[in-house]
């Protein structure tokens, strides 16, 4: 019976994994005998071809009619489990669907079947007559209806008047009302129940409830740098931003071509969030764990990738003078750049050959959440949490195994007892100067870290091909020692590591001992001052359980690779320095280490990389202060600086993580040419005027001719 279960949950989730990808093809059922109002009959048409064009999979049809028992229940459903999040019992209505969907398509060899139609109205009416609850209200009011209105639809002409009335019951739960995807969620129910009673007038509203959202929102929604919110500032890109994404392409399916359908405008922002939000977030079809939200379940980055690619070919369909765009968001190795989300505290560098990004928070941004017993482990998740991928597969299902005191690039307290279960108000930290800059090529991510007792000033340079990961005035009187943890994923392969400028293949370094650089699974990890580096590489125990309570607490075991730096107790002012180098070789790692790419300043004040060519500098400022880049470059305020040298300007980025300046003042050794500025004793004085109120935060760039 559990084997049976699995396959069946297994085949649904391909089948639901490849919903759309022929979204070319429309299969129409003369046999749908229904009549709707002149209005409302594409609209009804639109529906019927969008739920017949899902993938037909007739062995899964197969495995639940095998164990569809009499009373119209199935066999490998527990009906009295009451889990949150991913409420197992609703897949009953899913069943129900898959049944209709295969029942009325003409491709399926169960088309027409008088024995599948008479299961389907025997399961549908065990769903009806049972009403069954769960204890999270988005079941009731959104994941039901959602799965059930397919199914209404499509078998509306063989449904009884006590089978209609019965469901109406269970559609009219939802209500306009809520905001973000909530909203969205809800409307659309309301949409399609409005369809169904043919009312034309609610129709009307629930379309414009859902294009209502299809703006820069204020609160939850998406934001003015195109990433998304939900339960307060919270970047939500790859949980409910994605779904948001997938049913407003849904909606725009049902109503195009009708009374109802989007206007010009609204498929215009679609479709700047899909580009300016939603591609930055997967690479090598994979997505991001950092955008994810607490959605750390099995395979997910891979499913929420088919998700995201599912909506860039429908979207090819029906904003047909874009294709071009879209095609290139499907190949997800095409973007390449780097992007600041201002709004988010979050920051993406990628190139066609590695993914790199890092998560944050502060006062502003919540950093993650731990709903429905998901991500009950995460409380360190927006923390600085720095990921580096070079193939996809490092931190695929890697999370039964993390110690979640020791997420890569975090600086965290190594005590002993267990990581609270909090909601999201708690996930904050009290860091205000917490941001970074950009210039679309490269950028810098600043986290003056403040939580729980322990100070650190942590900053991510990147630039090209390397990142440069500073941190100075680690300090706390915590009795518990110290770790900034470097990686942590799957052991690939073997590790060497240079000591002294000597070579050796090995499984772990003790603490004590000084280190050139490490080199796993094609990533170089370069120190520039030789630091006491703590490497291990053993087999652990985990279990999906201890992530997201749906799972069962089944222990698995793998080879895991952990590097660390240890502070020490009670550090005063420690610091570090590494770089990591994606695509690296032994050759490469050796050649680094005997040639510095980086002059490198690590300062309480002050943090700056520059370039041994002098092309390239990032400084950090902890507050006003000279730094001696390029000859003196200095600030009145706190602030990020990057400066690209080139042979006729200087070009200077700058932000104010803290989103309360309104300018800054920059004196430059140089004479520079730009309005507004002053020259005088062989300086350039200029006062940068910082963007405001939605764009606070964001990178203010400008161009200084010699």
């Amino acid at each position: 019976m559990i084997n049976k279960n699995k396959v069946i949950i297994k085949l649904l989730g391909l089948c639901v994994m490849f919903l759309g990808l022929s979204c070319n093809t429309f299969v129409s059922d003369k046999g749908i005998n229904v009549r709707y109002p002149s209005d409302l009959e594409e609209f009804h048409k639109n529906v019927i071809n969008y739920y017949l064009n899902y993938e037909i999979n007739d062995d899964v049809i197969n495995l639940l009619l095998e164990n569809l028992q009499e009373d119209g229940s199935w066999s490998t459903i527990d009906y009295s489990n009451k889990v949150r999040g991913g409420w197992p019992v609703k897949n009953h209505v899913q069943h129900v669907q898959s049944l209709a969907i295969h029942y009325k398509n003409k491709t399926s060899s169960f088309y027409k079947d008088k024995d599948v139609s008479h299961k389907i109205h025997k399961a549908l009416n065990y769903w009806l007559d049972n009403d069954f609850l769960s204890t999270n209200w988005h079941d009731q009011h959104i994941g039901v209806p959602e799965l059930l209105l397919p199914t209404l639809f499509l078998m509306e002409n063989e449904l009884s008047k006590q089978q209609q009335d019965k469901a109406i019951v269970l559609l009219n739960r939802a209500k306009i009302k809520m905001s973000g995807q909530n909203k969205v969620w809800l409307s659309t129910n309301v949409l399609l129940r409005s369809l169904l009673l043919r009312k034309q007038d609610s129709v009307s509203i629930a379309s414009k409830a859902i294009q209502d959202e299809l703006k820069i929102a204020n609160g939850v929604g998406v934001k003015s740098d195109w990433s998304y919110h939900e339960h307060g500032a919270q970047l939500q890109f790859g949980n409910y931003g994605l779904s948001y994404l997938e049913d407003m392409i849904k909606c725009y399916t049902f109503v195009n071509n009708t009374p109802f359908q989007f206007e010009d405008h609204k498929i215009e922002f679609l479709r700047e969030y899909i580009l300016k939000g939603q591609q930055w977030v997967i690479w090598n079809n994979t997505y991001d764990v950092n955008a994810s939200g607490r959605q750390l379940f099995e395979n997910e980055q891979e499913k929420k990738a088919v998700r995201l690619k599912r909506c860039l070919e429908q979207m090819k369909t029906l904003d047909t003078t874009h294709t071009k765009a879209y095609e290139d968001v499907l190949n997800t190795k095409t973007l390449l750049g780097n992007k600041h989300f201002w709004k988010s505290d979050f920051h993406v560098h990628r190139r066609q050959d590695f993914y790199f990004s890092v998560k944050m928070s502060s006062k502003r941004v919540v950093g993650t959440e731990s709903v429905n017993q998901e991500n009950i482990q995460g409380y360190y998740m927006g923390d600085g949490v720095a990921l580096l991928s070079t193939h996809g597969e490092a931190y695929r299902n890697v999370f039964p195994f993390w110690d979640w005191k020791k997420l890569p690039g975090t600086t965290i307290i190594q005590d002993t007892s267990a990581l609270p279960i909090i909601k999201f108000s708690g996930f904050k930290t009290n860091g205000t100067f917490v941001g970074g800059v950009c210039d679309g090529k490269n950028g810098i991510a600043v986290m003056n870290y403040n939580r729980d007792g322990l100070a650190a000033k942590k900053s991510w340079f990147m630039i090209n091909d390397k990142v440069v990961c500073l941190g100075s005035g680690i300090t706390t009187n915590s009795a518990f020692p110290v770790t900034t943890t470097i990686n942590q994923s799957f052991l690939k392969g073997s590790v060497l590591v240079s000591e002294n400028n000597s070579v050796k293949k090995t499984s772990r370094i003790g603490a004590s001992q000084e280190i050139n650089w490490v080199l796993h699974d094609q990533i170089g990890y370069l120190f520039p001052n030789q630091r006491q580096v703590k490497l291990s590489t053993q087999i652990l125990e985990g279990s999906w359980n201890n992530v997201a309570k749906r799972y069962r607490p089944v222990i698995l075991t793998e080879n895991i690779f952990k590097l660390c730096l240890e502070h020490g107790k009670q550090p005063k002012n420690e610091k570090y320095e590494y770089i990591l180098i994606p695509n690296a070789s032994e050759d490469a790692m050796i050649h680094l280490n005997k040639n510095k790419p980086f002059k490198i300043v690590n300062s309480e004040a002050q943090q700056s990389v520059e370039s041994n060519d002098g092309t390239w500098a990032g400084i950090v400022f902890y507050s006003e202060g000279l730094s001696e880049i390029y000859g003196g470059i200095s600030v009145n305020k706190p602030c990020v600086l990057m400066l690209e040298r080139k042979q006729d300007a200087l070009v200077l980025s700058v932000s104010d993580p803290s989103h309360k300046l309104t300018e800054i003042e920059v004196n430059l050794k140089g004479h520079y040419a730009f309005e507004g500025s002053t020259y005088s004793k062989g300086q350039t004085q200029l006062t940068i005027q910082l963007p405001q109120g939605d764009q606070a935060g964001k990178s203010a760039q400008y161009r200084l001719s010699k």
